[in-house]
């Protein structure tokens, strides 16, 4: 499955009559609108805003970012690699870009890089609710899935609003036919990141076949 997440930058900017724009507000709107093509998956007009963004500011960590996912929805898989590595030589704060490296790498063949490159993280920041979520994530990869749940359950213990490890919670839950639980962790997800579209999908999905098995049973649609 192909990276969906983004990075949503903070909206909200308010601009006095007559006053100059300033480079940082060019570069947040046009990540803003970059971002809304993306989720219209119009991944050439969104690369064309982030482009206009990084030619405003080259170092901007969270524009790199943004590229990098635009190309690797739209299976440019060489230039996300090298967006990925660049914004995380800036930043190496953004879990969003440090997943979207380790699922590149996964889906290319690499699975052994990117399971170092997480286990290098855990060890250096083994109280990090980020960094424990990754490594569930790529544990329930390899199959380990209780080993997995163990790990998702210390990131939220850290971090309950973590919304990596309450995705993946969520589909370990399905995995085990547990899916009131899974809704759940989506709902509790989505309220940290509204647009998050993984979260979104899964719940959807769920709430379509909960609707399903009620209308079968001739019970009252959730």
């Amino acid at each position: 499955m192909k990276q969906r997440g983004w990075l949503l930058l903070a909206a909200g900017i308010s601009l006095l009559s007559g006053c100059a724009v300033t480079t940082a507000q060019q570069v947040s709107q046009l990540n803003e609108e970059g971002i809304s093509q993306l989720q219209a998956e119009d991944y050439v007009a969104a690369k064309q805003r982030f482009e206009a963004a990084l030619a405003l500011e080259p170092d901007n960590a969270v524009t790199l970012y943004n590229l990098a996912n635009a190309a690797h929805l739209s299976g440019d898989v060489a230039s996300a690699e090298r967006y990925y590595r660049a914004s995380l030589e800036r930043d190496l704060t953004n879990p969003a870009c440090r997943h979207g490296l380790a699922l590149l790498l996964l889906q290319t063949g690499r699975g052994a890089e990117a399971w170092q490159m997480i286990e290098a993280w855990r060890t250096a920041q083994p109280d990090s609710a980020d960094a424990l979520a990754e490594y569930g994530w790529m544990l329930r990869q390899k199959g380990d899935l209780p080993a997995a749940q163990l790990h998702l359950q210390h990131a939220l213990e850290i971090d309950p609003k973590n919304v990596r490890a309450l995705i993946e919670l969520g589909i370990l839950y399905e995995t085990y036919a547990y899916p009131d639980r899974a809704r759940e962790l989506y709902i509790r997800a989505l309220r940290q990141d509204p647009q998050q579209p993984e979260a979104l999908d899964r719940l959807r999905r769920l709430t379509g076949i909960a609707r399903r098995t009620t209308k079968q049973r001739g019970g009252v649609e959730p």
